[in-house]
């Protein structure tokens, strides 16, 4: 599954979701009125192909909205003090199980490169051309050592992760 939405995805607050379902509802509910508007207050049936057409738009609208109002949350952009308590989490659960923290690949390193690339800023344009990364890669552009850190708050997780020698 795609690395950045899996991880933003979740990560959708209530808001979000609201939001979402928001938009899937107000597409036909805008083509009721407009039909009402246009026909001069005559009841007039709308066509049920154009009300299904209307909420995937609204549908798909509300998803590409939601999700990139999740993305500048977890790319840091806005307020995002729980995806960074949750990502520093995960990470360094994966790393006291000796696991490598933006998991596993088969992909040759220049793939990885490449799609690291194509969709490091990719949500900044979803609403033009949505792109989700689908590869696991190594090419975030973290600095693995702060995950070392113990900070304020996080003795009781219970890491005690030491730098590995080999990686200086």
């Amino acid at each position: 599954m795609a690395e950045a939405f899996k991880n933003v995805t979740p990560s959708q607050g209530d808001y979000e979701v609201r939001e979402w379902a928001l938009f899937t509802g107000s597409a036909p509910l805008f083509l009721y009125l407009s039909e009402h508007i246009q026909s001069e207050g005559k009841s007039r049936a709308v066509n049920n192909r154009a009300i299904r057409v209307a909420t995937f738009v609204g549908f798909f609208s509300g998803f590409i909205f939601s999700y990139n109002r999740s993305s500048k949350r977890f790319q840091g952009v806005v307020e995002n003090q729980r995806e960074v308590e949750k990502d520093r989490y995960e990470i360094k659960s994966l790393l006291a199980q000796g696991k490598k923290p933006y998991g596993e690949t088969d992909l040759p390193p220049w793939i990885q490169r490449i799609a690291a690339k194509n969709s490091t800023y990719s949500s900044t344009f979803n609403h033009i051309f949505p792109w989700f990364n689908l590869v696991h890669h190594e090419y975030h552009g973290i600095d693995l050592r702060k995950y070392y850190e113990v900070r304020e708050g996080e003795e009781k997780w219970g890491f005690n992760l030491e730098w590995p020698e080999k990686q200086e």
